[in-house]
């Protein structure tokens, strides 16, 4: 068999896809202004398949399937682009911005922001239905911060959750050991959860994995010593509500602990809990988190004498069996900077103003998004 130069070497490989991808894309464009739509779908779909992780071919597919009148498809499609990029879904309020760009994202953006609404619209109403009586009138205002229909703006200063806003709750930073009713139970156990991880740390060395799965390209270049990194690793007993079943056998009385606390789930199982590992001499940058309905929980296990977090312009350092829990949609930043690593017990727990109507409410919003993100596709059929 004889080997071309472009099966040899990877670099030419990559220039003969993306040769490829805008060749086919150029077809499906001359296709969708002659009007032949279905020809146009099916030449994206291929140029797609050369690339999956190229967005710009999944804008003009939606715009496509859209003008077809298929709106849910062209959402679908649209949604896998912001995914893989969401500065293209926004790249029309950029004046630099122009032509057939610049139209199918204004599309794309308008579609997705429509659907999102509706559908939190949609589960409220039903979670009401099925709850009569039940008071989620902060929930069924709640704002999802990236799919909003109008503007909005945060109510305090150095708060700012870039998924799920619920501006009525409280706006409490930091919870202190002692500040919540469980603190003491959980710092009492404090002891057995370290010897736990240290018994455990030799057999579950293999189950690390990079706390962050992010690129630095995604995260900015200030992340670079730690994205998809075990300078900042995490051995997850539960990751967005998937059991690590390995791991959990390792840690039976850590999680027969944590059992007896309000944690955040996700489809009836814990949400996120794992022992945080940040390596010697390495900085988390300044960031917010998800959402201000729930607090992070550290419960340091291995400290050192200079590591620490700040929240909201304020430092904790860390310091063994003393829980702090904080909402993480406040501006935090953690490093370590001795030459050991610091481990951390980490875990969600609900905002301790939430009704369980609340919750329950907050979680179906949350679970109907995971589901119609999960079933997500170019193929999408009317």
């Amino acid at each position: 068999m004889v080997t071309t130069l472009s099966e040899a070497d990877p670099g030419s490989r990559r220039r003969d896809a993306v040769r490829e991808q805008n060749r086919l894309c150029g077809e499906a464009l001359a296709e969708e202004r002659a009007g032949r739509l279905v020809r146009a779908a099916d030449r994206y779909r291929s140029a797609i398949g050369i690339n999956v992780a190229n967005p710009t071919p999944y804008l003009f597919l939606g715009y496509v399937l859209q003008q077809q009148g298929y709106a849910d498809c062209a959402t679908q499609a649209w949604s896998l682009a912001a995914d893989l990029d969401a500065r293209l879904v926004n790249a029309w309020r950029n004046p630099a911005v122009g032509g057939d760009v610049r139209e199918r994202s204004r599309a794309a953006d308008e579609a997705i922001r429509t659907h999102f609404t509706a559908l939190h619209d949609k589960v409220m109403a039903s979670f009401e239905s099925e709850h009569p009586g039940c008071d989620i009138a902060r929930i069924r205002n709640a704002i999802w911060c990236q799919t909003p229909l109008d503007k909005f703006s945060y109510n305090t200063p150095g708060q700012r959750p870039h998924v799920f806003y619920v501006p009525e709750l409280a706006p409490i930073d930091v919870y202190e050991s002692g500040a919540l009713d469980w603190h003491a139970q959980l710092e009492s156990a404090a002891h057995i959860i370290r010897e736990e991880f240290l018994a455990a740390s030799d057999s579950a060395a293999d189950a690390a994995r990079p706390y962050l799965s992010q690129t630095s390209d995604a995260l900015g270049q200030e992340w670079e010593p730690i994205a998809q990194s075990l300078n900042w690793g995490a051995f997850h007993l539960y990751r967005q509500g998937q059991a690590n079943d390995a791991l959990l056998r390792l840690f039976p009385r850590t999680l027969a602990v944590l059992e007896q606390l309000p944690l955040l789930r996700t489809y009836a199982a814990p949400s996120e809990i794992l022992f945080s590992v940040l390596q010697g001499n390495k900085h988390i940058p300044p960031h917010y988190g998800l959402s201000n309905t729930d607090l992070v929980v550290h419960l340091p296990v291995i400290t050192t004498d200079e590591s620490a977090i700040r929240v909201n312009g304020k430092d904790y350092p860390w310091q063994f069996g003393k829980v702090l829990a904080f909402d993480d949609s406040f501006l935090h930043e953690s490093w370590n900077h001795s030459g050991d690593a610091r481990v951390n017990l980490l875990f969600e727990v609900w905002h301790p103003e939430l009704t369980l109507h609340e919750r329950a409410a907050i979680s179906a919003g949350f679970e109907a998004r995971d589901s119609w993100n999960r079933d997500r596709s170019i193929e999408a059929k009317p």
